[in-house]
């Protein structure tokens, strides 16, 4: 394949990588705790094949490196339900499914299962800071939970939500309802706290988002122009020098 085809090529196909993280980001802007995603993108360097000068057999590329979620906080939206709860600062809450995988989330719309455990809206279990889910009694009453995640009813502590922070967000698999999956190792929180009665916003910009999206459409299709005018091009050369040649 003509290395400009190659190159314009691998232009549209993160053109196209791209449009579909922004199309995501718009179908989610009203999803609770979501958090907007960029693509980020990479310089891929080849040298081809030839006898020429090596700068000029030197062909960059772009690859899709990777979806980075922004993790600013999206709006907080009271609720005045005790069970409800936000995260201030950039961070997780951990849960566990059914099948006992660890997974996080910054969805604080809890409730409590008919097991008595407080559970996400999905089912998913709260685990407290000993790794074990959390139990309210029906005596428990007048709930109130701190900003450390330590939740109190009349009768005592009950327990407290565990939360954590990584390094680095990039790699957060998506598993749906509000949950991410990552093998990163996590680390003690700073700075990160609980809000009670109030749920947080996505952090989308729907207007931003759009205005993205219009852009990305017509870098796409610069370049789709511009290579059609090189195929029109390249195919009117071989066809006069097979004429010349006969």
């Amino acid at each position: 394949m003509d290395t400009l085809l190659s190159v314009g090529l691998s232009h549209q196909g993160a053109m196209m990588r791209r449009m579909d993280v922004i199309a995501n980001n718009i179908a989610n802007a009203s999803t609770t705790a979501f958090k907007r995603e960029r693509v980020v993108f990479q310089d891929y360097l080849f040298e081809m094949k030839g006898e020429g000068p090596k700068d000029l057999r030197q062909v960059q590329m772009v690859l899709d490196y990777g979806v980075v979620p922004d993790m600013k906080n999206g709006e907080l939206n009271p609720t005045n339900n005790p069970l409800d709860v936000a995260l201030d600062n950039e961070g997780f809450m951990v849960v566990e499914n059914d099948q006992g995988e660890r997974l996080y989330t910054r969805n604080g719309k809890f409730q409590v299962s008919v097991a008595g455990e407080l559970v996400t809206q999905t089912g998913e279990r709260i685990l407290g800071t000993n790794d074990q889910p959390i139990r309210i009694n029906p005596e428990d009453v007048n709930i109130v939970i701190s900003d450390d995640g330590t939740i109190r009813s009349d009768l005592g502590e009950i327990g407290q939500i565990q939360m954590i922070q990584f390094d680095n967000y990039q790699g957060l698999e998506r598993r749906g309802d509000s949950l991410y999956f990552t093998d990163r190792p996590e680390r003690p929180t700073v700075g990160l706290r609980l809000i009670q009665g109030a749920l947080e916003g996505s952090n989308v910009n729907p207007i931003q988002q759009v205005t993205n999206m219009i852009s990305v459409l017509r870098s796409y299709q610069s370049m789709e122009r511009s290579l059609n005018d090189y195929s029109e091009m390249r195919d009117g050369a071989v066809d006069r020098l097979s004429r010349v040649q006969a």
